[in-house]
């Protein structure tokens, strides 16, 4: 996946990005999905390794066997085949190819992950580009369909305003299975129209389209539809609510719906049979509405901030009928109303069978833990929860006045010593929590006091792991204050493991700093780290 990635360091478009755009491409660029082809294994050397005798033994296999061949190579290396005879021309003109476009770009880019010289032809450096859409174009008319995979993230569509419709009549007409379409935009809140020619496209199961302002569907007819679809990603996109409701209408079989880095407030109507999966990151939230959805497992909120201004969000999370659902998170106490059926859980609601979801076994909240307002909300969304399992907590800094409603001094100020100790019973916490998990530790009272309250009442809790914050080691003075702290609590169970970590944060800082000594050979492979290295201007 870094080979995609890093084809967007090339190029003058790459290093006129601003920050925020640069930053939000990283995010988008680590959830799509993956490609299924990579041009790390070109058939060149392949083809290298031929039989002693001499005998072209591939080409006798059956036809089904070689279109299985060529589909899983690059688009430049699939065509090559052709040359070989006529057999496989007919093979590569039937089978349903993966066009990466980062594979059509010239040797001097990235080919067995190897990153291009450091001396840089300032002609590649402009003319890459617009090479790039013409490849494209090139590729998509040469061969008859279908397109299994399609993955388009190399062209700044301003810039093409006959390719995006071209390709896309292309694609609708060549029966696309899977499609990422992005606009390698410079500016957050580039201007650029996405073509209605997407609602051609019926064959698609998966599309990821992002960087576009998306089409108006008033004037759209009433049949268009995506029959097929089963995976629906919107990456910082323009798009008014209505377009979104038309939009998840006529997606009858969607089964994931991700929404990252909206550029405007979103309000999303769940009412689906099929729906199994919602993520919701880097965006403003108004309202999320889980209606009727009796295959939703899991609801992903990250950085999903409210509306209403820096220090004054909110945002609704409104549970209904949701049987499934296994996982929500992450719950703002602060910033979220939290609503189950009709009834909008507060500091003094009282757990009862129309306040809370059994259902649920994963619960994720981030959380200022010393801040009273949103403390006081903790126990509240727990006891929603009476069959909790496994509980994330991403403990936030009380002196940070971002999200949340503003209230009296008497709510927004610190929490009472003995909150936890008067907090009352919990079910979760008594009968089903098996491992907690705290992020973000910095060692304030108001978090020991929480993960002591933890221990003294989860009787089943077998692993409470803790990672410290940016800067604090678990070796340091912080990291004794907790074991001495906890060693003095009297845990309801004796078995369970108390696991503590470094910031996962350090350890990535760390190979970024590796990567930059050692370009060439860089200590981390990952793709989430590798797309922080790559997107690191120099």
């Amino acid at each position: 996946m870094e080979d995609v990635a890093e084809m967007l360091c090339r190029g003058l478009d790459f290093k006129m990005m601003d920050d925020g755009m640069l930053s939000m491409t990283a995010d988008v660029f680590k959830s799509l999905p993956h490609p299924p082809v990579c041009a790390a294994a070109p058939l060149s050397s392949a083809a290298a390794a031929s039989a002693p005798d001499g005998v072209d033994r591939i080409s006798r296999l059956p036809a089904v066997v070689l279109r299985n061949v060529v589909s899983r190579l690059p688009a430049k290396d699939a065509a090559r085949t052709t040359v070989l005879s006529t057999r496989w021309r007919r093979v590569w003109h039937t089978t349903p190819l993966v066009l990466v476009d980062a594979h059509l770009l010239p040797a001097p880019a990235v080919r067995a992950g190897r990153r291009p010289p450091r001396a840089v032809n300032l002609r590649d450096v402009f003319a890459a580009p617009l090479d790039l859409a013409a490849a494209v174009s090139r590729a998509l008319a040469a061969h008859p369909g279908p397109f299994r995979w399609i993955y388009l993230a190399g062209t700044d569509m301003d810039a093409h305003p006959a390719e995006k419709e071209l390709w896309l009549k292309l694609l609708a007409a060549k029966g696309v299975q899977e499609l990422v379409f992005l606009n390698r935009a410079r500016k957050m809140g580039t201007d650029v129209q996405l073509p209605a020619t997407l609602f051609k496209c019926t064959s698609l199961t998966r599309l990821y389209i992002g960087f576009w302002r998306f089409p108006a569907t008033a004037a759209l007819p009433r049949t268009a539809a995506f029959p097929y679809l089963r995976e629906l990603g919107l990456c910082s996109l323009i798009m008014m609510e209505q377009d979104l409701a038309f939009l998840l209408d006529r997606c009858p079989v969607l089964e994931k719906l991700l929404i990252i880095g909206n550029l405007w407030p979103v309000s999303i109507r769940v009412q689906s049979c099929s729906l199994r999966c919602v993520e919701v990151c880097t965006g403003m939230v108004s309202e999320i509405n889980v209606v009727h959805a009796s295959r939703l497992e899991r609801l992903l909120l990250w950085e999903a901030w409210g509306v209403g201004g820096l220090t004054n969000m909110s945002s609704k999370v409104k549970i209904g009928h949701a049987p499934k659902l296994r996982f929500l998170g992450f719950l703002v106490p602060g910033m979220h109303e939290l609503e189950i059926g009709n009834t909008i859980i507060k500091a003094e609601t009282k757990a009862s069978p129309n306040t809370t979801v059994p259902s649920v076994k994963m619960l994720g909240v981030q959380v200022k833990l010393g801040t009273r307002i949103e403390a006081r909300m903790l126990p509240s969304f727990l006891r929603c929860f009476p069959n909790l399992e496994t509980l994330y907590v991403q403990s936030e800094n009380d002196e940070f006045k971002f999200w949340g409603p503003q209230s009296s001094s008497s709510n927004t100020g610190k929490l009472n010593s003995k909150f936890w100790k008067e907090a009352g019973p919990i079910e979760c916490v008594q009968r089903h929590i098996r491992k907690v998990v705290l992020r973000e530790f910095r060692g304030t009272k108001s978090e020991l006091d929480f993960l002591k309250f933890i221990a003294e009442h989860a009787q089943v809790l077998e692993e409470m792991v803790i990672y410290f914050t940016h800067g604090i080691s678990p070796s340091d003075q912080v990291g004794a204050k907790l074991r001495i702290f906890m060693a003095s609590a009297k845990w309801a169970n004796g078995c369970c493991k108390l696991m503590v970590f470094p910031s996962p944060f350090d350890q990535e800082v760390i190979s970024i700093r590796d990567a930059k000594r050692d370009p060439q050979n860089p200590t981390s492979s990952s793709f989430s780290r590798g797309t922080k290295r790559i997107f690191a201007k120099k």
